[in-house]
């Protein structure tokens, strides 16, 4: 009486297991759906990815499938394939404005970018991509617990975008492009005034000014460097080039 009770509350692609016993078999796009989803709760992301793949193709109803679409974005995440769970979360934003799941959506997209960030020597659109996508989250739902975690995560990001600028600047003061060097260095501090690493900055681009022969401009860079940061570590090296073009 009891298991006939069970298979009658059970899902038709479990209905089965009951009747026959062997291994379930989904009948159509809500089964897919199910199984790919307590596939996801075991932590079988690869399979959950095939079911949730086919109850998709079905296209039984809207519904299903846009659930079908949200929790196939969730697994890619949670298997850390986080190029594709950015695809589908964006796909999903511009699919369904005005989701219910909205702001969980931007959280777990601006995340899915934030750990595709590269070291500072390379491209940094994962980077861009994240905190415009943080910054989404903020203005559209500021009152959300997860906006909340956003202004560290976008300080994080708009930090290593300044050592990349940094990273290039240095590099063209060293192959000899002054004046690349210093478009490159004195860019920074108006798009990144907050940064950890001015004086470090301030340094390298009074260093360019000297070798692209504008002696004034240098003196005004170092002399700053050191009014502003009298503990830097690069206090020392930049008083020496003061001290030889004084």
């Amino acid at each position: 009486m009891k298991l006939a009770l069970l298979c009658v509350l059970l899902p038709s692609f479990l209905l089965t297991a009951c009747i026959g016993g062997g291994t379930p078999k989904p009948k159509n796009a809500e089964d897919y759906y199910l199984q790919g989803k307590v596939q996801f709760d075991d932590g079988n992301y690869m399979e959950a990815i095939t079911s949730l793949e086919k109850a998709r193709k079905i296209f039984e109803s809207a519904e299903i499938n846009t659930k079908a679409e949200l929790l196939l974005a969730d697994t890619h995440f949670a298997s850390k394939d986080y190029p594709e769970s950015a695809g589908a979360y964006e796909s999903f934003l511009k699919q369904h404005p005005g989701h219910p799941e909205t702001a969980r959506v931007l959280s777990s997209l601006g995340k899915s970018y934030f750990n595709q960030i590269l070291a500072i020597d390379r491209d940094q659109t994962a980077t861009r991509n994240s905190i415009v996508t943080f910054e989404s989250l903020q203005r559209l739902y500021p009152d959300d617990w997860r906006a909340k975690e956003a202004p560290e995560i976008i300080r994080y990001c708009r930090d290593h975008l300044a050592q990349h600028e940094l990273y290039v600047g240095r590099f063209y003061l060293k192959t000899g492009e002054h004046r690349s060097a210093i478009n490159r260095l004195s860019a920074i501090y108006e798009s990144f005034p907050d940064f950890s690493g001015l004086d470090q900055v301030g340094l390298y681009l009074g260093q360019a000014y000297l070798d692209n022969g504008h002696p004034t401009l240098a003196v005004k860079t170092l002399e700053k460097l050191l009014h502003d940061y009298p503990n830097s570590e690069y206090y020392a090296e930049a008083e020496k080039l003061l001290r030889q073009e004084l």
